[in-house]
């Protein structure tokens, strides 16, 4: 709050010094601030939020038009023009008005309270000739019919729709209703199918006569907003601007629906399941919680091919040093089986190497590999080979790869490879035929494009990379991470994690394809924690969905483990990331 209050301060004293100061922009939906003199700083709150309709209750008093919803409410220092008129004629001055309404909703005699503002509106100028200006009279007013004799500065809030084909509009700034009349709704879960058609039925009607609509005393929720907005409401009714601003915003970029969904794959199920697997895949989407995987799933039709998997299991996600890990840490758990410091790369809380699944199972004679749409030096995948105390270190995490028992990956950064060239061989993933050598296969040249962008660049090469592996007389170990959801979450992005996350969900339909031919690998799906609070905040009517964010970083919630296979079953429950690893250990002895 006190950095808010300063944010206010600084604005008032900016204008005051006479500086030019570029404010919000208008807000994406229009927006009304109800009772605007109630806020803790009126006008500045809902303005530099980029509301374009600020209302003030008006009460004349001895000659003056004070701000106040009634007589015995009155505070001498709140005047229309202390309040309001002084400040936007500021700016207007500075040239620095964005188009607003001030809305004065008369509490007092109608005509003489409107000869009053008349004549106060007269000394500013630079306001009544002001095209982003517009004072609009609500409350009491005259009749229609009067509304014409009053000067070209003043417009009216009509508030009956009967009429609106009889009376002259010239002078209607806006038509406004009360919600109550049309529904009960208060604005949590979802409007009655009838009560919406009542409310567009009179959105529609105002509409045809050219003039916006607003509905006071309407609920004041997330929910209610993204209803009125896509109803078509002009002026969103809110006692919270700086809220609803932030929320309406970023409310087409957080409304998402898929323009063309991807197959879905069944599994056979075609496996003993007491047996012992041969090989095993560790499949993870980083910052992938169950709202990602739900968002990508409501997308796709309702169906994904991960949620075709029966054994499920919750997966704890904490640090050694916090309870909010970051992908080092996560990373590290489940490729050592124990907890270490955030940032900390395959070492323990005190910076010792801890012996990670590639060295563990390749000294049992497996091919151990990676695939990530990641460069190869990412938090996640370096957890696997690398022994460092920083994961930034990317010199130290590139040697340790060259003296690691990587066989083979496939990542994002080609331009890593002359750091590694004395170890791995580069080749094309068509090229890709056997593990006789070290081998590296990039998807890019530097970072990775998005998933609409790339295609199924990834998929198609865990797949290649998989039909190569089949044709080898030993067991295979994978880690395979769909890096990019995570980013996504970190900027807040809704198409950005449903495309990535269904990325993934093809490259798990590849891999479980392999998994259903051999009958004997064990696939394990899950991620390194959740990042951004995302949620499914509710649906459209197109078949899309509205998300939101608690934040632009991880969180500590508990993220589902999807396994298939024989062993499958080990998995189910709640444990800590650290199982993930113990447990291929317990399968593999």
């Amino acid at each position: 709050m006190k950095n808010k209050t300063f944010r206010f301060l600084l604005l008032i004293g900016l204008l005051v010094l006479g500086v030019t100061y570029t404010f919000a922009q208008q807000a994406t939906y229009g927006m009304h601030s109800h009772n605007d003199y109630h806020q803790q700083f009126p006008f500045w709150k809902a303005y530099t939020n980029g509301a374009n309709s600020i209302e003030a209750d008006v009460f004349l008093k001895k000659g003056t038009l004070y701000v106040t919803h009634a007589e015995d409410e009155i505070i001498a220092a709140n005047t229309i023009e202390s309040l309001y008129l002084t400040p936007i004629a500021k700016l207007a001055k500075a040239n620095n008005l964005n188009k607003v309404q001030l809305l004065v909703d008369v509490k007092s005699d109608a005509k003489a309270t409107l000869k009053a503002l008349v004549k106060v509106l007269k000394e500013y100028p630079e306001l009544i000739n002001n095209k982003n200006f517009k004072v609009v009279i609500s409350g009491n007013r005259p009749a229609p019919k009067e509304y014409k004799a009053y000067p070209n500065f003043i417009w009216f809030d009509h508030q009956n729709i009967e009429d609106l084909d009889t009376i002259d509009l010239s002078k209607v700034a806006l038509v406004s209703k009360s919600f109550k009349e049309y529904s009960v709704w208060n604005g949590l879960g979802r409007i009655t199918a009838g009560d919406s058609d009542k409310l567009n039925a009179v959105i529609t009607k105002v509409h045809k006569m050219g003039k916006p609509m607003r509905f006071w005393g309407a609920p004041d929720t997330k929910t209610a907003w993204y209803r009125f907005a896509t109803m078509g409401i002009d002026f969103i009714n809110t006692d919270k601007p700086g809220i609803a601003a932030e929320f309406l915003a970023h409310m087409d970029e957080q409304t998402y629906t898929l323009e063309k969904g991807i197959n879905v794959y069944t599994p056979a199920y075609d496996y003993d399941a007491a047996a012992t697997p041969m090989n095993i895949i560790l499949m993870i989407g980083d910052g992938n919680g169950l709202s990602q995987i739900t968002s990508a799933m409501i997308s796709n039709g309702g169906n994904l091919t991960v949620t075709q998997l029966k054994d499920i299991g919750l997966v704890k996600t904490s640090s050694y040093d916090d309870l909010v890990t970051d992908s080092a840490a996560g990373g590290t758990a489940m490729a050592t089986g124990k907890k270490t410091n955030n940032r900390a790369i395959g070492t323990d809380p005190n910076g010792k190497p801890l012996e990670t699944l590639v060295e563990y199972l390749s000294a049992k004679g497996y091919i151990c590999g990676l695939a990530t749409t990641d460069r190869i030096t990412g938090a996640t995948p370096s957890a696997f080979y690398a022994h460092v105390q920083e994961r930034d270190d990317s010199k130290a995490i590139l040697k340790d790869l060259t003296q690691s028992n990587v066989r083979f990956f496939v990542a994002a950064g080609a331009e890593d490879q002359e750091a590694i060239a004395e170890a791995y061989t580069l080749k094309d993933v068509a090229h890709f035929n056997s593990v006789t050598d070290k081998t590296s296969m990039y998807l890019s040249e530097k970072g990775l494009a998005a998933a609409f962008e790339r295609g199924t660049i990834f998929p198609m090469h865990v797949k290649k990379v998989l039909e190569t592996l089949e044709t080898q007389d030993k067991p295979y170990f994978m880690m395979i991470e769909g890096a990019k959801i995570d980013s996504n979450g970190h900027t807040n992005n809704v198409k950005g994690i449903v495309d990535e996350m269904l990325d993934f969900d093809q490259t798990i339909a590849e891999v479980l394809k392999v998994a259903d031919a051999n009958k004997n690998t064990l696939v394990i799906i899950t991620a390194d924690h959740e990042t951004s609070g995302f949620g499914i905040m509710q649906g459209t009517d197109n078949g899309g969905f509205k998300g939101g964010f608690l934040t632009h970083d991880h969180t500590a919630v508990m993220v589902p483990l999807f396994a298939y296979g024989p062993q499958a079953a080990i998995f189910r429950g709640v444990y800590e990331n650290t199982e993930i690893f113990k447990k291929i250990v317990e399968i593999t002895e």
